[in-house]
């Protein structure tokens, strides 16, 4: 169970849980320094420690695979309702570590994600023990409403005077002053020097503050050493797409970019939303010019045996023509030719043919430097397949959750039934065919959801040739390696 307090009711007997220097922030509040208001929120360390304890750190190649799944069900837990209680509904806007977060799930995420790198380090360098999810730092979440820039700054004891270091935005001459009035004031109540982060949301705010240390000079070394506990970068052939669909990433040694639009785009909200997708398609298609980009066609579903997927955009235009417009204004107005279509959600070849004569009503017709490909969603797309690839596609992704719900006859989306899910034997087997079918037509085939990672599903991708696999942000890490190893063994077996 976390822990949930307001910064400005901290006091002495809270130091042991939520830390000294939060306290001292809380300290600085009640002593009307202006401070942000907001929350500091611990760990659950109870339930970090039950999802370890099932998992075996031995051997790298175990390391490795149970780091992964460790992540995928840390990231599962749900927001408390303590979490959600202190936060109430009135605010929408959150600053966490420097980053700005506009909704509750996505605030729980990110703390998640901290935790998570910290548990990874302790891991990396010692290896698991109890008590491993012990001293994880509480984490301060401040309430902001249109937040102009933010920063850090120090009173410089060499200098004799306080540095202000602007990280985003810009400041006005009298903010500056009032951040330096603020640091020194905030000093002789502490009576010890500090770094302070601040921010201006209508007026400058203390947000966060560590230890101020001297600056040592330190000669330059003559050579560098990797700490031992650091993993080296494994090759696979299998590609490696990084999903950018809920937040923007620049990560090295990745094969190309994979965006669902439907987490992007509103149509509730769709002049923000359409920028916001905009935005993310140009600056993945600029960060990535040599890597092909895939937008997928919004899917919005309102549960099982809805309408959704193709047949709602080809019936929904104020869904379907800010996609066309997105793709328009990348391809044709930006240039961008390594954007590519997935089509989502397919229930007959008709559908599929439908959205095709769309797309080229808005010259967006598939050609050599414009792939389309097909999510295949429903088990009719697999016995279908040959239908499919006689209408035309160049590619194929393989939605496995969507298609497990299906087989097994569960909705994914109910979480008493997500136990489900891990069987999926049956749906290795009906898919055989379709990847053989594959194989001789000379398509290739991606894979998308949170099955491909698990031991027997990697195994048999890898035997099976998949082209490549789609990653969250927080996998892109170890996918690799992971990859690097089921490919070794698949060649053992076979020598």
């Amino acid at each position: 169970m976390i822990e949930v307090l307001p910064i400005r009711l901290l006091t002495d007997e809270d130091a042991p849980i939520f830390g000294s220097l939060n306290l001292n922030l809380a300290k600085l509040f009640r002593s009307g320094v202006p401070v942000g208001s907001g929350l500091v929120v611990t760990p659950p360390q109870f339930k970090l420690k039950t999802v370890l304890e099932n998992y075996d750190f031995g051997t790298k190649e175990v390391f490795q695979q149970s780091l992964t799944l460790v992540k995928k069900e840390i990231r599962s837990i749900p927001v408390p309702d303590v979490l959600i209680n202190g936060v109430n509904s009135i605010h929408r806007n959150f600053l966490l570590n420097g980053e700005k977060i506009s909704s509750i799930k996505d605030l729980w995420l990110k703390l998640l994600s901290i935790w998570i790198e910290q548990i990874e380090n302790k891991l990396w360098n010692s290896g698991f023990y109890p008590g491993i999810t012990g001293g994880l730092d509480p984490q301060i979440v401040i309430f902001v409403k249109k937040m102009e820039s933010s920063g850090n700054a120090y009173y410089d004891q060499l200098q004799g005077d306080v540095e202000v270091q602007v990280k985003t935005g810009k400041l006005h001459p009298n903010d500056l002053k009032k951040i330096v009035e603020i640091v020194r004031a905030a000093d002789k109540k502490l009576f010890i020097p500090h770094e302070y982060e601040w921010i201006l949301d209508g007026e400058v705010k203390l947000v966060g503050l560590k230890p101020y240390t001297l600056p040592v000079t330190i000669e330059p070394a003559s050579m560098v050493v990797a700490p031992r506990g650091t993993p080296c970068e494994a090759r696979s052939a299998v590609k490696v797409f990084l999903d950018l669909s809920t937040e923007f990433a620049t990560l090295e040694n990745v094969d190309g970019i994979y965006i669902a639009s439907e987490k992007i785009f509103d149509p509730d909200n769709p002049s923000e939303s359409f920028e916001n997708l905009v935005s993310r398609v140009v600056e993945s298609a600029i960060s990535f010019p040599d890597s092909p980009i895939f937008l997928k066609l919004a899917d919005k579903s309102e549960g099982m045996g809805k309408v959704r997927g193709t047949l709602r955009l080809l019936h929904q235009k104020s869904l379907f023509d800010p996609l066309a417009k997105v793709l328009d204004f990348a391809r044709h107005k930006k240039d961008l030719t390594n954007v590519h279509i997935v089509v989502p959600f397919v229930r007959g070849v008709n559908e599929l043919l439908k959205m095709k004569r769309d797309l080229a009503v808005r010259k967006l017709s598939r050609k050599n430097s414009l792939q389309l490909w097909m999510e295949v969603a429903v088990p009719e797309n697999i016995i279908n397949l040959e239908d499919y690839l006689v209408a035309g596609i160049d590619g194929v992704v393989l939605n496995l959750e969507e298609l497990a719900s299906y087989l097994n006859g569960v909705d994914s989306s109910q979480e008493d039934l997500v136990f489900y899910k891990s069987e999926v034997s049956g749906l290795l087997k009906f898919l055989e065919d379709g990847i053989k079918i594959l194989h001789k037509s000379k398509v290739p085939f991606i894979v998308y959801g949170s099955l491909l990672l698990s031991p027997k599903v990697l195994e048999f991708l890898v035997e099976k040739g998949v082209y490549g696999v789609v990653v969250e942000k927080y996998e892109a890490h170890s996918a690799k390696d992971l990859l690097n190893q089921a490919e070794k063994r698949m060649i053992l077996k076979r020598t």
